[in-house]
């Protein structure tokens, strides 16, 4: 399976369990010819992934359905926290 970096904002959290969450995140593009609409994402609760908030993540695709990505979540740091340190 590929790897993606992908910076978007999160527009819905659906909780599962315990351990894990569903995100589903803002996205308007093309990705390895794919024309998206939208990105699923599955991922630990422990990211505290947080509702109209933009993150950097980098993200395990595992299929394109009918304009929606769906993968999972491997790392993601919010955008905020992301800065230049030059």
């Amino acid at each position: 399976m590929k790897t993606v970096i992908i910076v978007s904002k999160c527009l819905r959290v659906i909780k599962l369990n315990h351990y894990e969450n569903t995100y589903v995140f803002h996205f308007r593009g093309v990705c390895a010819g794919e024309s998206l609409r939208k990105v699923i994402l599955s991922g630990r609760k422990d990211f505290e992934i947080k509702k109209n908030e933009d993150y950097l993540m980098y993200v395990q695709m595992q299929k394109f359905d009918q304009g929606t990505l769906l993968g999972r979540i491997l790392k993601c740091k919010p955008l905020d926290d992301c800065w230049d340190r030059s």
